[in-house]
């Protein structure tokens, strides 16, 4: 039979969505929080709570009777929303609606394709003409612009939606007026649709052919879906599977360390996803429009920003255009200082209370070979191990040395020449109000020494983890971390006791950054230290995991935004994989971090085998020698990886149990400190 009219419905019928319908309302409300955030009255502390106010609203205007069948435009409740979310200064909430608006729409393109089979079915019922009828809150015009975004606009031209004429196919009233307007009676309608009442029995009920649509796999995929909006638990067990499932073939191509460094990225990637979410979201609400990511992990972290973030963009936001910054606290440092003193040396010594002057001179980039003659001078041999330098008669002297200052000062003012040279290059001018930089952490100590050359410019910095600054901190940054905090707060602060098994897992082939110089061209280059015995480690291990991260990151890209999974979820569990990152040391992960050599220069003055650790003889021999006691609290804070030393089967019980049990009174010795502070 030939129908005058086929009608048929837009959702799950000529279009699925990869995610529950609602998500289009969360990403609106995630976008105004992140983009508007400040505005926003504390009764509203998160998206969520902004989405369930718009359902509110929702629900307010579909009972309201002098709206005939209750239908409403989305762009008339996100006004109405504003209005109850926003502080009453607000203003041009007509605009601001319009662009959430857009944002839904946005979303909706990117989140939806075509049902695979409605076309061949919709040919068994032929009709002279064809129109979409959608019980829906976006117009026809933004329905029209879906179904040609997805080839559909063959076979649907054009059709009507409920908000534009104030009647829906629930009511029967909109099957009413698309029959009056095209003179079309009832018998010579056919209608296609998934609801069982409004697509089924009520236009079956006034007489027009009606043909239920619910092909089952897409079906059973739309099911499956329905429960990833409130709980997110259900949600992450199902990412976690596809994860799985499509790894699989690279995984069966590992073998021995490879293979458990791969599985351990795999369970790993959560909290690097949470850290690039937790970055992009701030970045946005802090307005930045360039970010920097810091070498040495920032080359790794970038990998993992680009492989979630493809198209550049959070909940429908443009985020801020990412590079990578070759440097480093020794390519830093020196350039910073404002002046030749031992006052402006705290801020290298509040770190480190215990340094030679040779370590002192690696920190600076200078040779410390050169000084040998001036140092002796002062009664000071190189390597000599001075306790708190800036009390020392000795070192003060060195300080007030005319041809110890000038050899500092000269090389003050190259490092800073040059360092200016290539931020310039790299588009960090003075002339930038603002901007994000992205690091591991742990204090910030690289954020704070550009920041103060570059007064003008406030610098943002997201980081994974913070302890608690030692220094004062300059007027124009600002720090915030994905992890613990140890300014802020005192949750998961115990992570912070073992950070650099987590900076070799984030590390890079590539060296540290130690010097800048001009190349053939005239362009400022950053010149790097490459240590092979550490590049071995990577190669062998941290290499593998950084590519399980990479390829989990791959199936989040798309959750992320179809999901609108946040931070702040993500927080929680992966502040739990950092805990057994470090609790629960995986063997072949201890092996390979025992087998480490660290780059110590800042600060220590060359690198460090994290292989080596105190004997017995060392530990009971430090309670009594204050020079042994202090290359044991030295080994202390260059690792407090306890779980590292249990997993190791190159050392003793005995000599284990008297490691942790160092470790274990450091830790409490620190977190007293930390309380009373």
């Amino acid at each position: 039979m030939m129908f005058s009219l086929r009608t048929i419905d837009v959702w799950d019928t000529l279009l699925r969505r990869k995610s529950h319908p609602d998500f289009s309302k969360l990403i609106s409300a995630r976008a105004l929080f992140i983009t508007h955030g400040k505005e926003i009255l504390g009764a509203y502390p998160d998206h969520w709570s902004i989405y369930r106010e718009r359902c509110r609203i929702e629900g307010e205007l579909a009972l309201d009777p002098s709206r005939g069948d209750g239908e409403y435009e989305v762009e008339d409740v996100l006004a109405r929303l504003l209005t109850r979310v926003l502080r009453p200064d607000s203003t041009d909430i007509p605009a601001m609606a319009a662009r959430l608006a857009d944002v839904e729409l946005e979303f909706e393109l990117r989140q939806t394709y075509p049902d695979p089979t409605i076309r061949a079915f919709s040919q068994d019922y032929p009709a002279k003409q064809t129109l979409f009828l959608s019980d829906f809150y976006m117009s026809a015009e933004h329905l029209n612009r879906l179904l040609k975004h997805h080839a559909l606009d063959d076979l649907v031209a054009d059709g009507i939606s409920s908000c534009d004429v104030g009647l829906n196919k629930r009511s029967g009233n909109l099957f009413h007026h698309v029959q009056t307007r095209l003179g079309v009676a009832p018998s010579e309608h056919v209608h296609i649709g998934d609801n069982p009442h409004a697509d089924v029995n009520m236009p079956s009920r006034l007489g027009i052919k009606a043909v239920h649509f619910q092909p089952e796999e897409e079906h059973q995929k739309r099911m499956a879906r329905t429960d990833f909006l409130n709980d997110r638990k259900t949600l992450f067990r199902h990412l976690d599977e596809e994860i799985r499932t499509r790894t699989h073939e690279e995984l069966g191509r590992l073998q021995g360390k490879a293979s458990s460094a791969f599985l351990l990225g795999l369970r790993a990637a959560p909290l690097l996803v949470g850290f690039m979410s937790h970055i992009a979201e701030h970045a946005l609400f802090d307005r930045i429009k360039r970010l920097f990511f810091f070498t040495r992990e920032g080359e790794f972290f970038i990998q993992v920003w680009r492989r979630l973030f493809p198209e550049n963009q959070l909940a429908g936001q443009v985020l801020p255009s990412a590079q990578l910054l070759e440097v480093s606290r020794i390519a830093t440092f020196c350039a910073s200082l404002r002046e030749v003193s031992t006052k402006e040396l705290m801020r290298l010594w509040n770190l480190y209370s215990t340094q030679s002057i040779y370590a002192l001179l690696k920190t600076l980039g200078l040779p410390p070979d050169g000084f040998a003659e001036v140092c002796q001078a002062h009664g000071l041999s190189l390597k000599e191990d001075v306790v708190y330098p800036w009390q020392d008669v000795r070192v003060r002297n060195l300080f007030q040395d005319p041809a110890f200052r000038g050899s500092i000062k000269e090389k003050i003012n190259q490092d800073r020449e040059n360092l200016v040279a290539y931020l310039h290059e790299h588009g960090w001018g003075a002339d930038i109000a603002r901007l994000g930089i992205v690091d591991i952490g742990w204090r910030g100590t690289i954020q704070d020494n550009l920041a103060l050359l570059s007064p003008h410019t406030q610098v943002h910095g997201y980081y994974l983890g913070l302890q608690r600054y030692l220094n004062e901190q300059p007027a124009n940054v600002d720090k915030s971390a994905f992890g613990p905090d140890a300014n802020m707060a005192n949750d998961y602060v115990e992570l912070l006791d073992a950070v650099s098994i987590i900076e070799m897992l984030c590390n890079s082939l590539h060296g540290s950054v130690t010097a800048y110089e001009r190349d053939s061209n005239g362009l400022m280059r950053a010149v790097r230290l490459v240590d092979e015995e550490e590049n071995k480690v990577h190669r062998e291990f941290v290499g593998h995991f950084q590519r399980g991260v990479l390829a989990a990151c791959e199936v989040w890209a798309d959750y992320v935004d179809s999901h609108v999974i946040t931070s702040a979820e993500l927080r929680g569990p992966g502040c739990v994989i950092w805990r057994e990152l470090v609790k629960n040391a995986h063997c072949d992960l201890a092996q390979t971090y025992a087998s480490l050599s660290h780059n110590e220069v800042f600060g220590v003055g060359g690198f460090v085998d994290k292989s080596v650790v105190p004997s017995p003889t060392q530990l009971i021999q430090g309670l009594f020698s204050a020079r042994i006691r202090r290359d044991v609290i030295l080994y202390v804070r260059q690792t407090q990886w306890i779980a590292g030393i249990t997993a190791r089967d190159d050392l003793g019980p005995i000599h284990k149990l008297m490691l942790v049990g160092v470790l274990y009174l450091a830790k409490i010795y620190k977190r007293i400190h930390y309380r009373l502070k």
